[in-house]
């Protein structure tokens, strides 16, 4: 039988598979690969979490010292009267149940501003570092050079940080004029 050229066998070439034949994931299979993404992903959110609680803290850290260190620079003046007060107490009044009462009350502020976490700098007979200490003066004594005298007024720092240096006369060294 002569064939048509119009009527041509079918090709078959494109029913045969390439290669080998690929199988679909199972159900099992997919269920394992979703419970890994899922997993996966919860283990993200976790880290961020922890994250974002970490951040939380450390912002709730900075405005609590940052909190402080503002009441402190308002109430500094304060303080430094209250200790020159104190400080200067008249020869009269020393016996004085009032008096005792108010150098009492000065020493409960100090107290107080140690549970703080705020320290006051009374740096006398110490070398003078300008990170914490302010030089008022330079004053001949018989201290070496670079020794704080006097304390004018004192510093006050929370943790590192430094909210007002002390304030001081620093030694010059001896005379020579006196030796």
């Amino acid at each position: 039988m002569k064939q048509n050229p119009n009527t041509a066998k079918p090709n078959n070439s494109s029913l045969k598979p390439n290669g080998p034949k690929k199988s679909q994931p199972s159900q099992a299979d997919q269920a394992q690969q979703r419970i890994a993404e899922l997993t996966n992903s919860l283990q993200l959110l976790q880290a961020e979490f922890e994250n974002f609680k970490k951040r939380q803290n450390e912002e709730q850290m900075a405005t609590m010292l940052r909190a402080k260190e503002m009441v402190l620079s308002e109430i500094l003046p304060a303080l430094d009267n209250f200790d020159l007060a104190s400080t200067h107490l008249p020869a009269e009044l020393e016996g004085n149940s009032w008096a005792q009462g108010m150098v009492y009350v000065g020493q409960q502020l100090t107290q107080k501003l140690d549970e703080l976490g705020i320290e006051k700098l009374n740096p006398i007979n110490q070398a003078f570092d300008h990170h914490i200490h302010e030089a008022i003066e330079h004053v001949q004594s018989d201290k070496p050079e670079g020794i704080i005298t006097e304390v004018i007024t004192p510093g006050y720092q929370i943790g590192d940080r430094v909210v007002r240096p002390a304030r001081v006369k620093v030694s010059g060294g001896t005379n020579p004029a006196t030796q």
